[in-house]
């Protein structure tokens, strides 16, 4: 029932987006913004976009090096193009699905591998993202703000991490040897590996973003790229959206936009167009990770 109810949300969702669309005209402006992109530019973000892919793999080869690297690349394509099609982050589920399926890979140790993964991802996002609103509010004086209230929260989240781990500290014997365990496992070098991956995956993904929208002749610039764009991602892991998060994506960078002083009429066809090209390099990497798969388990 409660899946059910969700689907018709999700249509009533991508059914009100449509309207909208035709109601502000945005079909005939994207039409006339293809008319006029810049394809040099599309073909090197796709061309970047590979190699977030590539750095993907070599942050989980760290800790799942029987899987040859080409196919490590093609099974997060797959993956990626599931997340972001799939609602509230479900798609995660096929890369411990796929690995176990095609490797023999224990779920529980890919899914643990890939959750530390996510939050290295997390990290890196909030650091760039947090560089991106000192950048706009220093151009912008009226949301100087912002990072104010992110570096508040900030201090707030180590301070409550760090209570949380004195309150465990005391009550739990051998606490502090469990954390100096998990610290030998993990090793400390391999985990600087997986921060530096993971800032160099969240570069070179914004930086292909960036080029989209050059494509369409708005030069941002490379931290306004940021800015404007981790207010689509926070979107995809809302619980309830359309078929391809369209809709929710949109209002997400509308709303990044709109900071930045563009209006939502002017902004909305450049949201969907981004997301759109976004989805089907998405679907293009996949599709060819899957061949490339298919090719490999045949031989």
């Amino acid at each position: 029932m409660v899946k059910k109810s969700n689907f018709l949300i999700s249509v009533l969702i991508l059914l009100l987006f449509v309207y909208v669309l035709y109601r502000y005209d945005v079909f005939s402006q994207i039409s006339n913004m293809l008319r006029d992109l810049s394809y040099k530019d599309i073909a090197f973000s796709l061309f970047i976009y590979v190699f977030v892919y590539i750095f993907r793999a070599l942050r989980l080869k760290l800790y799942i090096d029987e899987i040859p690297l080409s196919e490590m690349a093609s099974v997060i394509g797959i993956h990626t193009f599931f997340n972001n099609i799939m609602p509230f982050r479900s798609g995660e589920t096929s890369f411990p699905l796929i690995l176990k399926k095609l490797y023999g890979i224990e779920i529980t140790r890919s899914s643990v591998i890939l959750f530390g993964a996510r939050i290295f991802d997390l990290v890196s996002l909030s650091v760039l993202f947090l560089l991106s609103l000192f950048y706009v509010s220093f151009s912008d004086k009226r949301l100087i703000f912002f990072p104010i209230l992110a570096v508040l929260l900030i201090v707030i989240l180590l301070f409550v991490i760090y209570k949380f781990l004195c309150f465990f500290k005391e009550r739990i014997p051998f606490f502090e040897k469990l954390i100096v365990a998990s610290a030998v496992l993990f090793r400390a070098d391999k985990l600087l590996l997986m921060f530096l991956f993971s800032i160099c995956i969240w570069i070179l993904k914004f930086t292909a973003f960036m080029f989209i929208l050059n494509a369409a002749h708005l030069g941002l610039g490379f931290f306004k790229t940021i800015f404007v764009s981790t207010f689509a991602e926070f979107t995809t892991i809302l619980p309830i959206h359309s078929v391809g998060g369209f809709g929710t994506f949109e209002a997400g960078m509308v709303g990044g936009f709109s900071l930045i002083g563009m209006s939502a009429k002017k902004a909305l066809p450049y949201a969907v167009y981004f997301h759109t090209l976004i989805l089907c390099m998405s679907g293009f990497t996949a599709l060819s990770g899957w061949i490339y798969l298919s090719l490999r388990r045949k031989t």
